[in-house]
């Protein structure tokens, strides 16, 4: 059986990329010898990845990966795969999986014969920015295992809760939403901040005594609150294709985000939910959604799920994985 393995540094937290190994491990694993592969102790994996201990290898070799083929989800250790070929001849095909906008060190940048792009925006930086023959570059766009939850429920006349459910970072601009709209936000409008980063404890104190913010810190159970919450929002400076949205989109929840990454590719402006792209429209547009008939949700809520089942189900993902893992 040929050795396939995913690699990542950070597998002590979960943001997207981590989700993405997890869910490429879980497609190939049985038709591959499938490891994954991280810097630190299994005792320091996030609990939530749900690793079992067969599944961990510890890199302290990087010769370990002689004659199998590696899933690379950062740029930054694109140079060690290649010298190891390139000085070392250690038969290593590489796959690497494109997960966002990069930009900066280009000519450091060794970039592999296979590459995985997660969505059209990702194609452009690759080919444009980089110079990436599209011939190298295959699109498969990620995935969220369906729940089959019930269908949506229908909002509470005159009251709107959104839910946020990403780091708390400069990149999601949770801070910045909060300072943007706290003097436009009406009050029939609540947003949920769900997830913790470096801006968490500066977005809970501009929270504080303000009944349209609230932060809850790491939360588990996403899916349970994405069914409790009428929409979702995303407006973030930078996006790949937001593993978020793609839940939202199987949970039936509509979604609000702005045209950045492949964000488009998962909501569809007016179908599915809504896309803005200034402050003065994401204000305008929040206070809008009590204005919305229930006959206008209930059809958002089931296009999202038609999107979610023609384009992002773990099935098509499989797929898409197994047949580019054949050709190498």
């Amino acid at each position: 059986m040929k050795k396939v393995y995913s690699f990542n540094s950070e597998l002590f937290k979960i943001t997207g990329v981590q989700k993405v190994v997890m869910d490429v491990h879980h497609a190939v694993k049985d038709d591959y010898d499938a490891k994954i592969v991280g810097t630190i102790p299994f005792e320091k994996l996030h609990k939530d990845l749900d690793i079992g201990r067969n599944e961990y290898v510890k890199l302290r070799n990087p010769f370990m990966f002689r004659n199998s083929i590696v899933i690379v989800h950062e740029r930054k250790f694109l140079i060690l795969f290649w010298l190891l070929n390139k000085l070392f001849f250690q038969n290593i095909k590489i796959v690497y999986i494109h997960h966002s906008m990069l930009f900066g060190h280009k000519l450091t940048t060794k970039l592999p014969e296979h590459i995985v792009a997660i969505s059209d925006a990702g194609i452009k930086n690759l080919t444009e920015y980089f110079g990436v023959s599209r011939g190298h570059i295959t699109k498969i766009f990620n995935c969220v295992r369906d729940i089959h939850p019930e269908p949506h429920s229908i909002p509470s006349a005159g009251k709107i809760t959104l839910l946020l459910p990403a780091r708390i970072n400069d990149m999601k601009q949770q801070v910045e939403i909060v300072k943007h709209l706290k003097d436009k936000l009406s009050h029939g409008i609540k947003i949920l901040f769900a997830g913790v980063g470096p801006n968490y404890d500066e977005l809970q104190k501009l929270c504080e005594g303000d009944e349209r913010f609230e932060c809850l810190g790491f939360r588990s159970d996403v899916y349970d609150l994405l069914h409790k919450c009428d929409y979702m929002l995303l407006y973030s400076k930078v996006e790949g294709l937001p593993i978020t949205l793609i839940e939202a989109d199987m949970m039936g929840t509509p979604a609000i985000c702005n045209d950045v990454g492949g964000n488009t590719e998962i909501v569809h402006n007016g179908e599915n939910g809504f896309i803005v792209n200034t402050w003065d429209e994401l204000a305008s547009r929040l206070n809008s959604l009590t204005n919305i008939s229930q006959e206008d949700y209930k059809r958002m809520s089931e296009r999202g799920r038609q999107i979610y089942e023609q384009n992002f189900t773990f099935e098509k993902f499989k797929a898409s994985y197994l047949h580019l893992l054949s050709t190498l």
